[in-house]
Order: C-alpha cells, then structure tokens, then sequence
C-alpha cells in the first residue's frame, strides 16, 4: 500500500475541514438538551487516548445456545417414598388411595386441599381439581403419563388457594390433550368455562420440583391460567400448536428449566384491565423459547432480573433470521460534491412508519411490553423474525447480558430508551436503537445496523425543502432537508415532542450502514467514549440531526464520527473542542489506518477502518479549540485492534496527510 498519496489530498482535506466545521449547529434553544448525570461505566476513558481494553471482548455479550431437549415418550418414576399423600394411580380404571379424591372410570376428580401422588397411565383420562379449601392442592407428579381427548389433561376449576404442580426428583411425566375440542370464541356463553390447553386453570398455578414434566397442547396452548402463575422449579418442556404457556394476570419465573417450542406466542400475559396486573417477570431459571410469534409478551410490564433466556422468534412457516455479516455497508465510499458553492437544495423530510422489509408479517418480537421493559441482570440472547426488544412505553437496559440479532429494529421503545449497564451487543438488526429519546449513560454497547445504528425520532420524518442555493456549503452538497430517517418501524407513532438521543456515558460502538447515529431533533453528548463506523453510500452520514435550528453538541466524552462524505454533519463545540473534515476524493479504504497527532507530534487516537470512509467528526478532552492537528494515515501497529481501536503507543511509520484547526 503505497502512503505518499496522502501527501497529493492534503490541500483537499485542509479545505474540507473548514467546510464541515462550519456545518456544526447549536442546538434549538433550550429545547430537549439534557444535562443527565453519568450512569456506571464499565470502561474507564482517559481524555482522547483511546485504547483497545476499553472495548475488550471479555466484557462483551456473549450468545447463548439452547441446549437439546427433546420431548420425553415414555415416562419414568424417581425415588420415592410416599409420606402420607393421597395416592392416584392413572389408568382406564383410576383408583385413588387415601381421602381428597374420587375417581369415576379414567377421571379424578380432586376435591379437598392436601398432596396427591400421582403414577401409572391413562390413554384417555383427566385429572380435574375443584375444591373451596382454602389451602393449596399439590398435585406431585411420579412417572405418570396421561392424555385427554376431549380436554385438558388437568383441568382446574376451582381451587381459592391455588394449585401446585410438583415433581419428583428423577421422574419424567408426560401430559397432552385432544385436538379438537377448543369452542370458538363467538360460540361461548358469558360465565362458562371453555378450556383450550393441555393443563388449563381458572385459579392460581404453581409449577416447582426436581422432576421433568413433558407438556403437549394439541388443540391451543400448553398451560393456561387465568390467574397468576409461577415458575419455580422442575424441567418443563411444552410443545403447543398455539401459545405455549399463558397466565392471565401474571407469570413470575424464578427457578427450574423451561423449554417451549410454540405455533404462537411462547410465553404471555394478557390482563390489561386490571391494575398491577398483566406483569411478567424472570428473575432465575433457564427459559429456551422458540415460537412463531412473539418470545415474551406481557400485557404490561415486562421485567428481567436474572436468569438465561435463549429467545427464537420465526415467520409463521418457522424459518429461523439467517446470520448477516457483521460488517454492513450500504455501497460504494463517496468523495465530496462540488465546490465552495452552495449545495443543492433540500429535499423532502423522510415519513416513519416503513420497516425492514425482512421482518415477519407477524409480531415476532423477542421481548415484547406493552409497558415498561427492563433488564437489569441474567443473560438474554434473542433471533427475532421482527424487533429484538419492544415496548410500548419504555426500555431501560441497566444490567446483565444481551445478545440481540434482529430483522428489524434491535431495541424499539415507543417514548425512552435507556442504556444505563450491563453489556450490550446489537449483531445484526435493521435499525440499532429506536426511540422517542435515546439515553446512554453506560455499559459496553456494540450496535450493528443495516440501516440506523441509532434512531430518536417522533414518526414525523420532518424535512423541509431547501431554497435555491441552500443546505450545506458546496464542498458538502448533499440534501439539507432529507428528513432523519424514512425508513423505522411500522410500530412508531406520531409525537409531538422533539426527539432527542443523549450520550452521556458507557463505551458505545455503532457499525450502520445508513445513518451512524440519526435524531429528528438534537444530539447531546456530555460524556463516555461513542464510535461510530458509519455509512459508505452518500444517501446516509455517520451523523445526523433535525433540520431547523437542531444540531449535535459536545461537552464532554470522546468521540468518533467516520463515514461517507455527501450528507456529513458535525458537531459543536458546547464545552469540549471538535474537529471535523472530509475528503474530496476517494477517501480511505476499508482496513486502513488514522490517527491524530497534536502539535507536538503525540497520537491522540487511531483506528484500522472496518469500512470505507471520506469524512471524520472527533472531539476528546485533549482538544484544545484554536489548536492545530494533524490527521496521519499509513503506518502499522504492534498492538490488538479492538472495535477498530488502535492503541497510540504502538501506531508508527505514518504520514500526515492534513492539518485541522480544532473549534
């Protein structure tokens, strides 16, 4: 690679600097800037040196795999001794030992409080509680296999405790039902109960033990409950032709081993009705879901505390997202357009509401709210046929792992998204973040997009046309009122409120191939280290904000804007100094190196470009405004390149290729 030709550029990017410092805008006054207070970084930056164990893969998300577990055919009992239960023995011909219950062919029919060890086999037999006891019924699985076909294996009418399934250590029970007996929704009569899953309960539900129970809903779903239901232990895996396991009012999962493979929703809540209800949370446990629609859905709020979640999401003919390559660009490098003359005028602004035309027909979310969403520790790892994580409200990112790759958006919040913790990787997704107001404020975060790596937008696109002569000084050209983003999610709606999307901390890497970071209004960065490896094609820029009186300003942090060229912005100076250039020719290539020099020769920062680049937005603490830098290219390293992070004592034999004066 030959460096000299940096030396024929150096005049062309001296100019371009001043052009593209001059496209830096204040934000409007007073309008949405945030002061926010740092959140916990788990990276520590030091003025402009930016080395590669910031970034270092040991704290990055790590995916998970769910393990093979297939369904059991045969049962088998574990060790055990009954200690004074009531003991069912299933078969064509039931019988039942002890007080509590009372069998009638291949039905049991539960109907006082107390424990029921149940064993044997039943081709076509039910196991039915309905009881006014005010104390719990435990139902202790012990190698017991029983089908319906007219109905749920258990069905639970009335039990004002609540029921408990239990089983055995070492056992393996198997249920599953009919497939035909569902009554459809305009056929049923007010105050009727009509069940339509293999276990299926009108009182609370309690699933615990140190057993396997093997769940098949054939005619709808799994389990069914329209109370509250918690996990708590056990190895459970539900097969269902619908949703695979449903609480009504709530479903808290604390322990035991989860599998569920579903022709709808995996796991669900539904009650919006009621207040402080609808919720579902996990906070320990492993939970491996595949399902031709939504993961986790809940009705309200949706929380993650601990835990491993492995979440598939496919199209309604099962087909699983196929892995993209980590590296998206979006075209060929662009040079500058034109002169000192004025750009072409504005274009008009871009109308949300288009999605990646990838993603499922279906909701096929990984993690679906319709309030607020939170994880705040456990591993989750989600392939999303749609949104990797989705809320109605609100998503806050405070701790734990998530790995996400996603047809559409990676993180979608219709109002506020916040990153505070944890490690965060986007491997794939159409747009990266999308919100109202996007707020990072820590973590490790690498975000990978097809089109914006980061998105704040109100669902009004927002451009304006240009006038004659308008936009960017010459040297830029490009569109002035192209309008933030066209392309979104068809679940964005229309706010009146001004976008905004805050850096105030963490370490962040973006690699989009549209816009790198995009807000309809303004951009304010206070603190924490952002790179952002932008676009290629000269439709797109590694920055950009609203039209109007928006702008990106910085007063603290470091950061790193490279890309495409046509439709560069750059920031302002609101604390902490900028520089910002762009080359007229062919730029650099993918693979090369940068670095900036100050005055007295020392690398503040340098990066091996993952892509092609013909512009370049910096700001740190060791900028000084009216100072002088260099940009040097060539050269090699000894170090470990990291995000594209090059460690400045071991970046030599470079070459200047300009000089910018920081404003």
């Amino acid at each position: 690679m030959k460096y000299s030709r940096y030396a024929s550029i150096f005049l062309a990017l001296l100019l371009a600097a001043s052009l593209l410092a001059s496209c830096g805008r204040r934000g409007q006054d007073g309008a949405d800037t945030q002061n926010t207070e740092n959140g916990s970084v788990t990276v520590e930056v030091g003025g402009a040196v930016i080395t590669p164990s910031e970034g270092d893969a040991s704290v990055t998300a790590r995916p998970e795999t769910a393990p093979e577990i297939k369904p059991a055919t045969e049962p088998s009992a574990g060790d055990y001794t009954p200690a004074g239960e009531t003991v069912i023995t299933l078969g064509e011909a039931a019988t039942v030992v002890g007080e509590g219950a009372t069998a009638e062919g291949a039905v049991v029919t539960v109907t006082r409080a107390g424990t029921y060890l149940i064993s044997g086999a039943a081709a076509d037999g039910q196991i039915v509680v309905d009881t006014t006891d005010e104390s719990k019924v435990t139902l202790l699985f012990n190698g017991a296999s029983l089908t319906c076909q007219s109905g749920p294996a258990i069905l639970v009418k009335s039990a004002p405790k609540k029921v408990v399934i239990s089983t055995v250590a070492g056992s393996v029970s198997i249920l599953s039902d009919g497939a035909g007996y569902v009554v459809p929704d305009e056929e049923q009569a007010e105050g009727e109960i009509y069940p339509n899953a293999c276990i299926y309960s009108c009182e609370d539900l309690e699933l615990i033990g140190d057993g396997a129970l093997c769940i098949t809903g054939n005619a709808d779903k799994g389990i069914n409950t329209k109370d509250d239901l918690k996990i708590k232990g056990g190895t459970l895996t539900v097969t269902a032709v619908g949703v695979g396991i449903r609480a009504n009012d709530s479903l808290e999962m604390s322990g035991g081993t989860v599998t569920v493979n579903a022709g709808a929703d995996g796991v669900k809540t539904a009650n919006t009705e009621t207040e402080g209800k609808g919720y579902l949370t996990v906070e320990g446990g492993s939970l491996y879901i595949t399902a031709k629609g939504d993961g986790l859905s809940a009705a309200t709020d949706l929380t993650v505390k601990g835990g491993s979640l492995v979440l598939t999401t496919t199209d309604t003919d099962g087909v699983v997202l196929e892995e993209s390559a980590g590296n998206p660009t979006s075209g060929s490098t662009g040079g500058g357009f034109g002169g000192m003359g004025g750009g072409r005028p504005g274009g008009p602004g871009g109308m949300m509401g288009e999605s990646s035309a990838d993603k499922a027909a279906i909701s096929a979310k990984g993690l679906k709210a319709v309030g607020m969403l939170t994880v705040s520790g456990g591993s989750v790892t989600i392939v999303a046929q749609d949104d990797g994580i989705h809320s109605d409200g609100d998503v806050h990112i405070a701790d734990g792992s998530v790995h996400i790759r996603a047809a559409d958006d990676g993180i979608h919040a219709e109002k506020e998204l916040t990153v505070s913790g944890g490690a965060l990787t986007v491997a794939q997704s159409y747009e990266g973040l999308e919100a109202l107001h996007i707020n990072v404020l820590g973590g490790t975060n690498r975000i990978t997009s097809s089109d914006d790596g980061a998105n704040a937008t109100n669902g009004t696109g927002g451009g304006m046309m240009g006038g004659p002569g308008g936009g960017r000084p010459g040297g830029m050209g490009g569109w002035w009122g192209q309008g933030s983003d066209n392309s979104g999610s068809t679940d964005t709606t229309v706010s009146t409120e001004t976008p905004v999307l805050t850096f105030a901390g963490g370490y962040t890497v973006f690699n989009a191939a549209g816009d790198g970071i995009d807000s309809n209004g303004n951009i304010v960065m206070t603190g924490g280290t952002v790179m952002v490896y932008g676009p290629t094609d000269n439709g797109n820029g590694p920055i950009d904000f609203g039209d109007g009186n928006y702008g990106m300003t910085v007063s603290g942090g470091t950061f790193l804007a490279v890309g495409s060229s046509g439709m560069a912005e750059s920031a302002e100076n609101a604390g902490q100094a900028v520089l910002a250039a762009y080359w007229r020719g062919t730029g650099l290539s993918a693979g090369e190196i940068i670095g900036i020099t100050d005055k007295d020769g020392k690398v503040l920062a340098a990066f091996e470009l993952p892509k092609a680049i013909s512009s370049i937005v910096f700001s740190s603490a060791d900028l000084t405004a009216g100072e002088t830098y260099s940009i040097v290219g060539g050269g090699s390293t000894t170090g470990t390149v990291v995000d594209g992070v090059i460690d400045p004592s071991t970046y030599t034999g470079y070459e200047a290729m300009g000089e910018i004066e920081a404003y």
